[in-house]
Order: structure tokens, then sequence, then C-alpha cells
């Protein structure tokens, strides 16, 4: 596995394949992006920007192709390949901190800056013959100098994220090592290839100077290597400090630039051919800029390539050996064209042009939509039976949607609702029983007081005192007064195949009946969730196990109900108690302080994906003794449509025990008098 960082919140299953239990071959994957791990990646990697940044810096995907750090927000690719994923956080991780350190004026006021160097731009006018004034010298400088500041600025931000947030440093070394540290980068070091005087070669050779294999020993790149100082680079604050580097940086590698002259075309007399062009701006030859020593040679400056333990990789702060290479032979053809593609892959990160694969805007609504529902892949761990009496441990996922709304199901696609699908009777029946039964529950809602009289302690009764004296000492009074606790009633409803029909309508009409007589009353909440083994976004095969919270009366009103309910439906199988586990933290911790209340609605036992038998029915009992240990009243009801009990019976007071009730469709209404009788209990 590549993404050694990432599988740590990934999960090692992010890239698996699902398994056949009947074949034990690997179920067909659906091709395209997955919305569902695209929404979570860039969630998952929004958190971290967020933490490393310390300040709410937007991520998001790319539309179109290239992207950059504009200042304000992150861009991110949706490629979900392996090796991808550590470089992606990473980069994402650089490019935030590029918004939280890098002064972006300070890029736009480029030009202004260079021009005020007056007395540079003339002299570089005056040793270059092609450039004809100080003005076309700044358009020489401009985009040199803006390299080395993206160098250094880069440099400058790494530090502080490897130095403020060690944690993540993972993420840097895959990045560097995917643009920094290629094998051909490291054959282009140690070799004699851009080792001329000229600017592709200083900024091949300073670009890499985090690279172990870094040459020191030509082109006088030990100068630069030490005014560069990556070991203390956190000396520069800012990006004004990185940009006065930058610039001395410029000024040391221009004085050994040579000097480009014009070419020069003799004319030709008769017949004769011109003459060819000649410049003296040839690499590795020395110009009128260039400096020699006392012997007439190019000075050779000590230092060599980084070795050993201290030449740590992203680092730099170790300067190497003092010995020349020795046959350092040129490169291949054929690694040179490897050398140049990757130098402009290195270009492109320092510029922020590197191609990220972006989504459609259909996807990019799908994405949105899903993290505005709160949508989340849940891990479950239980213990399957692999045969009698015998179990191992097996981990599934559930796809939590915490927030149903329009957009999603108009832009997702899911068995568990159709955009097209449009079944309001349930919900206009739901709503009128919940009338009735709403103005029953109004007592829930008021504070009774009563008072006592003629008591011999309390408060006095001012009414009673003229009575007082010798023998007449109950003139005291005490008011008691009674008010029911907050109350939160949880209505989970599998929606499977087999409810198909009067078992899902009858059970959606009870839901709602009970959602409005709650929505009457201050005191109490209501939750509907619906629960399915079902396809959703880009699953295949068995699906995927789905907890959809349908209703919080606590963010939504009853419009929501009559918008979003008609368009839900049945689909797949039946996940029981791996849908209860993924969403119990929720469960219990709003049941905190308040009269709380689960009640199921289902006609079977788990079964899905190898989630089945005795493992199942241990599993889902697990999640109910939980919620009764915690004070929740658990109320369970087996839905048939006139048809016996018969196993199922047995199996399902294994999970739910002996409180467990057995009722026919057509009686299913009845469930919503039985509620409301308890939440008037004491």
């Amino acid at each position: 596995m590549e993404h050694k960082n990432s599988s740590f919140w990934l999960g090692d299953d992010f890239y698996e394949d699902q398994i056949d239990i009947l074949t034990g071959e690997s179920s067909e994957k659906r091709k395209g992006k997955d919305p569902v791990k695209l929404a979570g990646y860039r969630r998952a990697i929004g958190n971290f920007v967020r933490i490393v940044t310390g300040e709410d810096i937007p991520v998001r995907y790319t539309k179109s192709g290239d992207s950059y750090t504009d200042g304000e927000v992150v861009t991110i690719s949706a490629s979900l390949k392996d090796k991808d994923f550590d470089p992606a956080v990473g980069l994402a991780l650089h490019e935030g901190s590029h918004v939280k350190l890098t002064d972006f004026s300070v890029l736009a006021d480029l030009d202004n800056w260079i021009q005020r160097h007056d007395q540079v731009m003339e002299a570089l006018a005056e040793k270059h013959e092609t450039i004809e004034s100080r003005w076309e010298a700044s358009d020489y400088v401009k985009p040199i100098l803006k390299d080395l500041l993206n160098v250094i600025e880069d440099r400058r931000i790494d530090a502080w994220v490897y130095k403020n947030a060690p944690g993540y440093q993972g993420y840097y070394a895959s990045l560097y090592d995917k643009y920094f540290n290629a094998k051909v980068i490291d054959k282009g070091l140690k070799s004699d290839e851009y080792t001329s005087y000229e600017w592709d070669s200083y900024m091949f050779r300073i670009v890499n100077l985090t690279n172990p294999n870094r040459r020191l020993d030509v082109m006088n790149m030990a100068t630069i290597w030490k005014m560069i100082d990556l070991a203390n680079i956190g000396r520069l604050k800012s990006t004004l400090d990185a940009l006065e580097l930058a610039w001395d940086v410029f000024n040391c590698c221009e004085q050994y630039i040579p000097a480009m002259k014009n070419p020069v075309v003799n004319k030709p007399k008769g017949g004769e051919q011109p003459a060819e062009e000649e410049t003296s701006n040839v690499s590795g030859q020395a110009g009128e800029g260039d400096k020699f020593d006392d012997s007439g040679n190019m000075p050779s400056d000590d230092g060599s390539k980084a070795e050993g333990d201290e030449a740590m990789k992203g680092t730099g702060d170790q300067e190497g050996n003092n010995e020349m290479p020795q046959d350092l032979d040129l490169l291949s053809d054929r690694l040179k064209d490897q050398l140049e593609k990757a130098i402009e892959k290195q270009k492109k990160f320092q510029k922020g042009e590197i191609k990220k694969t972006g989504v459609s805007r259909k996807m990019l609504d799908q994405i949105q939509s899903m993290e505005e529902s709160g949508v989340e892949i849940k891990s479950v761990e239980y213990e399957q039976e692999r045969y009698a009496g015998t179990y191992y441990r097996k981990t599934a996922n559930v796809t939590v949607i915490k927030n149903l709304t329009k957009r999603l199901i108009e832009t997702v696609e899911s068995g568990m609702w159709n955009s097209w699908y449009n079944n309001d009777m349930p919900v206009k029946d739901g709503i009128r029983k919940g009338i009735m039964l709403g103005k029953k529950l109004k007592v829930r809602s008021e504070e009774r007081n009563t008072k006592f009289n003629r008591l011999r302690s309390g408060k006095i009764d001012k009414r009673m005192i003229a009575n007082a004296g010798y023998g007449a000492e109950a003139i005291f009074e005490k008011i008691e007064s009674f008010a029911y606790n907050p109350g939160i009633i949880h209505i989970s409803i599998d929606n499977s195949g087999s409810m198909s029909g009067r078992n899902f309508r009858n059970a959606m009409t009870t839901a709602v009946a009970i959602a409005k007589a709650c929505d009457m009353i201050e005191n109490m909440d209501c939750v509907i969730s619906l629960r399915a083994g079902s396809s959703f976004g880009n699953t295949s095969g068995y699906g995927t196990a789905v907890m959809l919270i349908a209703y919080d009366s606590r963010k939504h009103g009853m419009a929501h109900i009559k918008t979003c309910f008609p368009m839900l439906c049945v689909s797949g199988s039946t996940p029981e108690g791996l849908c209860f586990d993924a969403v119990m933290k929720e469960i219990v911790d709003s049941s905190r302080g308040k009269d709380a209340y689960f009640v199921n609605m289902s006609d079977g036992c788990p079964y899905f994906d190898g989630y089945y038998g005795e493992g199942a029915y241990t599993h889902t009992r697990a999640q109910v003794k939980k919620m009764v240990r915690e004070g929740i009243k658990v109320i369970s009801y087996f839905i048939a449509d006139g048809r016996s009990w018969g196993r199922d019976k047995e199996n399902f007071q294994k999970m739910y025990g002996k409180e467990a009730q057995f009722i026919d469709t057509s009686k299913i209404t009845e469930v919503a008098k039985t509620m409301n009788s308890k939440f008037l209990e004491v």
C-alpha cells in the first residue's frame, strides 16, 4: 500500500475490492469517480488544512485542468489513485500554508519593486546587447526573480509546517519524493548536465538544493548554498524577506552569466552564402560578466553533494564533503528527455500550475450535496459466525446520511429514494392522525401546580394568619410543581425491499403521525431514520448499508416531511444492527437528561452482504443493550402482512428481548396511540 500516511484515516479497505461472499471473487466496481469517497476525501483534507494553518481556508475540487493557489482557496485533485493520495494531501497543506503565510501583494507589486533598482537595470542593459533599455531589463529580471522567489518562499513555508505540524511531515515527504526526489532528478544532479553558466542550469540546481544529491562544486553553488542557508530558512519572517534573499541570489548568479550578444550576420558577396549566426551565450563558455581567479580559471568553491545520515531529504541542512566528483558522464538522450520532463514538472509545481484531475459539474453537485447532508462512511466491527460456535472478526462500512435534503435526492442516485416518485398519501394521512394525537399530548408541555394548605410547616398562608393562635398552628402552605421531562423519540424504519407495499406505507404513516404530534408540543423531539442495504452514489453489487436520518425536529419543520418523504421508497436488504451501531453515539448523546424512546419497525431479521445469522442477531442485540443501559426505552415492532411469524419470532426476540411486539400490518397505526400513552407516563 503506497498511501502509508493517508491509510491511517482512509482505512485499508479504501481501495480494496468488495468480495462476493457467494463466489469469493472481487465484485466488479462501477467505473468513474465515487462521490461519497470524494466528499470524505475533501472533508478530511479540509480538516487537515484548518488544523495546520489554524484558519478556515476553503478546500475545493478543481473543475478544469490546471489550478493554482490564488491566496484564498486551496484546490485539490479528484484523482483517487493510490499513488496520488499522500502527495495530494502534502500539496493541499503546502497550498494552505501559502494562503496563510504568503503575502500575495508582494507578487502583485513585483514590477514596481524591480524598477526601483535603477542602477542594476542600467548595468544589465549595458552588459547584455539584447537588452536595449532599463525597461527591457525589468522584463528580463522579472520571470527569473519570480522563480527564485517561488523556490525560497516554498522552502520558508514548508519549514514552518515542519516545525509547527510535525505529525504531517509524512505527507510533505511524499510530496517532495514526487516532485524533487525522482530517480532521474538524482541522476541529473550527479551528472555534468546543467553545469553551464546559464539560468536554466542555475534554476535546476537551486530548485533541487533539498535533494541529497546536490552538487556544490559547480557554478559557484557553494556560495548560493550558504546564502540561502536552508537549515536556518526560518529566519525569513515574511514574503518580503524571501524576495530580498531571492534578489541577492539573482545578483550572485547574474555575475557569472555570460553577456548576451546580438547575432552577427555577414553580408554575402556575389553568390556567397551568408555566414552562420554566432552568439557568445553558449553553454559553458565565459562571457563579459564572468569572474576569474588569479590563475585565469573559473572559480571553484568548496562543498559538494550531501552524504550520510545527515543528508536528510527535504531539509538540506548539511553541506557534505569537499571532494570533486570524478568521471561524471553526460546523460543518454533517453535520460535527457526524462530529465527535461521532470524539470518541467518541477517548474509547474513552483508556479502553482500542477495538473489536477477535475470533476464534472454533475459530480461537483453530487459532492456538494453530500457534504451539505453530512454524508460519511462509518466503519463497524462485529463477529460473524464461521460455523457452529466459531466466530471471526469482520468490518462493514455504513454510509450515514445525517441530513436528508431535496438537493441530495435530485443529484445523487440511491435505492432509498426516487426523485420522480411522489407518494404523498402516507404523509397526508400521518399529519391528519398526528393532529389528533398532538391535542392529547399537549398536556405534556404544561406545568401543573398543586397547592396544599393547613399544614404545620412550610410557607405561611397569609389568609390563615388571622386564625393563628394556640391550637391553630396549621397556617402553612406548600405548592408542588410538576412538569414532564424533555423527551426524544427516534423512530427507525426498515425500508428493505420486503417492506414494500402496505408495510412501508403504514410504517411511514405512523412515523409521520408521531412526528406531527411531537411538533405540536414544545418539549418533545422526534427523529425518523430509514435503513437498508441499498445502492448509493457509485456503489455496486450489494450496495452499501445506508442509515438515513430523514427527519430531525431539531433542524427540520413539517414542511421538510411534506417535501422529501413522498420520494422515499424501499430498496435492498436489511443491515439492522450495523446501522444502529453507526449512529449509536448520536442516539445516546441526544438522550442525555431526557425521556428517550427508540422505536424500531421492521419485517424480518438482518441479512446484508455476509451479515446474517447468529452473528448478526448477537451484534444487533448488543446495540439494543447499549441503549437500554443508557436509560433509553426500546420498543420494537415486527410487522407482518397476514403471514405466520415462524422462526423469525424467536430470532426477533433474541435481538429485541421479550418486549418485542408482533403486529399485523393493518394494525400498525395503533402504534401511535400506544406511544402516545407512553409519552404521558410519569
